[in-house]
């Protein structure tokens, strides 16, 4: 009877699993019975068929060509991530440590914030001939102050107590930085980083449509100029999987990094 007793939670929760993964699903799996039926009654211009979108899904997966174009595009945002968070980390922290920093910093940060991702990329190609810098300037213009209020946040979110504590005990600025702060902060980091992965996604692509010779912007302004709907839906359909993994493998480094936290709660 215990036996039995111990082995009868595992079907509830293969139950409750099949029906998390038929709700993630079931969304997207209308959405494509719709797209496909609309295939049918308007021109390939306007609705491909997902046929067709799957062949130029294969085309650029299988031609190294097209293949390196997203790799470049990919390397580009990778790279602006990690600088935001170089940038954005001590920025934040200064911000939720001194009173003067955050007086001085938080005005500009809104300000930069407050710029449409098209007017930079007109002001960079104004100021800057590479391509590759105006492309990282505009994505770290658009990325640091992300990270650097979400690692304010994170700093003004710790409870004073700990703080009163942890100082009570003699410990310098240093100290508390390195044994209260960073650990405290870290979530929040992970967190900028996952929502700077989404800004990166939608943003690269309008910078590499001015002047850039290689990338995902490029290949979708060829197919735009022929009006290949079928290659822009493949294109989109490769960045959203691409950015949803990159999510997920940030994801699973926070559980590593973070695993004094958790990771299972439990959810009706």
């Amino acid at each position: 009877m215990s036996d039995i007793a111990v082995a009868a939670p595992a079907p509830s929760r293969l139950r409750r699993g099949a029906v998390r993964a038929l709700k993630a699903v079931a969304p997207f799996a209308v959405l494509a019975i719709a797209w496909q039926t609309a295939s049918l009654f308007f021109p390939p211009i306007l609705f491909p068929s997902l046929g067709d979108i799957a062949k130029n899904i294969l085309t650029i997966l299988t031609t190294w060509d097209m293949l390196s174009q997203g790799l470049i595009t990919f390397a580009r945002m990778m790279f602006a991530v990690m600088l935001s968070l170089l940038i954005g980390v001590p920025i934040g922290l200064a911000m939720g440590l001194w009173r003067g920093a955050d007086d001085f910093l938080r005005p500009i940060i809104k300000f930069i914030m407050g710029v449409p991702a098209l007017n930079w990329v007109i002001i960079v190609v104004i100021w800057f001939s590479n391509v590759e810098l105006r492309i990282a300037f505009v994505l770290v213009m658009l990325c640091v102050p992300i990270t650097a209020f979400c690692v304010y946040d994170g700093v003004r979110s710790i409870d004073r107590k700990l703080t009163d504590m942890v100082l009570s005990f003699g410990a310098s600025r240093a100290q508390y930085i390195r044994l209260l702060l960073w650990p405290f902060v870290k979530s929040f980091a992970f967190t900028a980083t996952k929502l700077n992965i989404g800004n990166a996604v939608r943003t690269v692509i309008v910078a590499e449509l001015v002047g850039a010779s290689f990338g995902i912007g490029r290949e979708l302004d060829l197919a735009k100029n022929v009006f290949d709907m079928a290659m822009v839906l493949a294109w989109t359909l490769i960045m959203v999987a691409v950015a949803i993994m990159m999510t997920h493998g940030v994801e699973a480094l926070e559980r590593i990094v973070l695993r004094w936290r958790g990771d299972h709660h439990d959810r009706t």
